[in-house]
């Protein structure tokens, strides 16, 4: 089962083309060097769609090629990784002149294509990517990390990575994207203070427990950097985005009486097809070419809000993961701070308070973006095969817990106005058969529902999950 994102229909007008950059790279780390911040001929087109660098999407079989300027500190060999889509696509790199066999893309969907190995020396090298493209190729980056770097971070993500069973074995929950921008179904918005306050905890949770779902993912942010809760950092920050109830404390404690668990999904602000949050942005860095100081006040937050619930928190969802990838995917200049985020930092921040906390970047239909998570974010719940024990041993996605999330009425959250929920896309028998795969494959699935300002959801959507109750848990059902 796919699922079209809508965020990704509209191609948006991208930002003037930079001058060619001269990128840093570091000999210590994973390093993105994304295609548009090369030097490519018009023919090899950039996608800008979403308020992001998408990929390159070449006209004609080519040979097209990227050309990029690396400055490294020293001497260094690298492994390179092509991150493309395009079975039968022949790529070939030139480092400071020297080139490399030609490699063919073997896959029909995205991948990580070794490359080999090239030499870098001190001061600036220049590296060529030349392409043959079959039928719908895509280039995103090239990856470039040297040998013990990279054996040495993933010896590191294995450390902390976890694979609890009961995420395994949870078969379905409920994920639900309300915030500030929540709807009724007619009427104005209420401000956010008093929306939070009028939120009905105790009448949520009964319905929660009533579907028989065994955790929820809920956003503490959709798109604008709004929180339920009293978060000093965010506080620090922007005045006004939080609230004196701990709506979030108060369910996590709920949940936890009733021996639910708790997923916090967060999108971090940045601008995309729903919303754009400048004034965040501005305030947090998240617009600066470089994102060193956002990423540290994104650890804040995250830091904050993992301590504060502890042991009553069990998983994170971060949305976006492309633009943490790719710290210029907003066309800023590669020369100017990092190239990608320190996903490390981050995963050690969002396991604070409970170090056995899951964690996932939405690569959408991407490859895993980093090593240094626990489960497959699975947006539109596709490519949930080839497990062993619920997890995948090989391709994109090596290494982590599947999961799966989808839509189940018309769209993720409710923020239309004077609109009522629609009717589920699915009906019984269909819910049915996509919880029986989930508990064959031993991976859960997360069943989006939309939500009403008042913290009610579609009866209809409810009556169905109640039935799927019955067969999966007949036991609490008694």
């Amino acid at each position: 089962m796919t699922e079209q994102n809508p965020d990704y229909q509209t191609t948006n007008r991208a930002l003037e083309s930079q001058d060619h950059r001269r990128l840093p790279i570091d000999p210590l780390g994973i390093n993105v060097v994304a295609g548009h911040l090369g030097r490519h001929e018009p023919a090899f087109a950039n996608a800008f769609i979403n308020h992001m660098n998408l990929w390159l999407d070449p006209q004609g079989s080519g040979p097209h090629r990227i050309e990029w300027t690396l400055v490294a500190p020293e001497d260094g060999e690298y492994e390179v990784a092509a991150v493309v889509l395009g079975k039968g696509s022949r790529l070939m790199l030139t480092c400071n002149g020297v080139n490399q066999e030609t490699v063919t893309a073997e896959a029909n969907h995205w991948e990580q294509l070794p490359l080999g190995s090239i030499a870098l020396h001190p001061g600036d090298n220049t590296l060529l990517l030349t392409v043959d493209v079959a039928e719908g190729f895509r280039f995103d980056v090239l990856e470039l990390i040297q040998p013990a770097a990279k054996a040495e971070q993933l010896e590191q993500a294995l450390a902390m990575r976890c694979h609890p069973a009961w995420f395994k074995d949870a078969v379905y929950g409920l994920m639900f994207q309300w915030t500030n921008r929540a709807t009724p179904p007619e009427g104005r918005i209420k401000p956010w203070e008093q929306k939070v306050n009028d939120f009905k905890i105790d009448a949520f949770v009964e319905m929660v427990q009533a579907t028989g779902a065994a955790y929820v993912l809920w956003s503490v942010t959709w798109g604008n950097q709004y929180i339920s809760a009293p978060i000093m950092s965010l506080d620090a920050l922007i005045e006004g985005r939080t609230t004196k109830r701990d709506l979030l404390g108060e369910m996590a404690d709920a949940l936890h009486e009733r021996g639910i668990k708790l997923i916090f999904y967060y999108h971090y602000g940045y601008d995309c097809g729903h919303s754009i949050d400048a004034d965040w942005m501005k305030a947090s860095g998240g617009y600066k070419p470089d994102k060193t100081d956002f990423y540290q006040n994104w650890m804040a937050i995250t830091a904050e809000i993992g301590d504060r619930y502890g042991d009553k928190l069990h998983g994170w969802w971060f949305d976006g993961g492309q633009r943490y990838y790719n710290c210029h995917f907003d066309s800023t200049p590669g020369d100017q701070g990092i190239l990608s985020a320190p996903f490390k930092q981050l995963t050690q921040a969002a396991k604070r308070g409970n170090p056995q906390r899951i964690v996932a970047y939405n690569s959408w239909i991407k490859p895993r973006q980093t090593e240094f998570q626990d489960y497959f974010a699975g947006e539109g719940a596709g490519g949930l095969t080839r497990l062993e024990d619920g997890i995948f041993p090989d391709g994109p996605q090596q290494g982590l817990m599947a999961h799966g999330c989808f839509i189940f009425e018309k769209t993720w959250g409710h923020i239309e106005r004077d609109a009522i929920i629609s009717q589920p896309r699915h009906d019984f028998a269909q819910l049915a058969n996509l919880v029986q795969k989930a508990q064959d494959g031993r991976f859960p699935l997360s069943i989006n529902l939309e939500m009403y300002e008042d913290g009610s959801v579609s009866p209809d959507s409810v009556a169905l999950l109640k039935k799927l109750r019955k067969i999966v848990r007949p036991e609490s059902c008694t």
